[in-house]
């Protein structure tokens, strides 16, 4: 399996690893602390919506007691108006645009559960 960004002696390393863990699947140390990188090849035509969504990520509503909602339609349409992205370009724009959107709203939403799981777990202990 290719890994994003792991030169050949480094895959090598963790497939040796992954190796070792299925071999011996009692020893949690051994055992993989994250889940599999997803590989993954940056092309050059990615960057328009890298740079749209590191200008747009809090052009968003935040709600009072937390949690975020999307970018708006309108952040989306003033970004491409003011990058020349028009016509059928503006509609796969909002296609990926939201894709990406609603990635990082799911991780937003994933972390707030875990802190909030987190936090639940040491007042129960406490």
């Amino acid at each position: 399996m290719k890994r994003a960004g792991a030169t050949q002696k480094e895959r090598e390393f963790q497939d040796w690893l992954a190796e070792l863990a299925l071999e011996y699947p009692d020893e949690k140390w051994l055992q993989p602390q994250q889940d599999d990188v997803i590989d993954f090849q940056i092309e050059p035509w990615h960057n328009l919506y890298f740079r749209a969504f590191d200008d747009l990520q809090y052009d968003r509503f935040f709600g009072a007691m937390g949690g975020e909602g999307p970018i708006t339609y309108l952040a989306l349409s003033q970004w491409a108006r003011d990058h020349a992205v028009f016509g059928e370009d503006f509609h796969e724009f909002k296609i990926f645009m939201n894709a990406i959107d609603g990635e990082w709203l799911q991780m937003q939403r994933e972390r707030a559960d875990a802190a909030r799981n987190k936090k639940k777990r040491r007042e129960e202990l406490a």
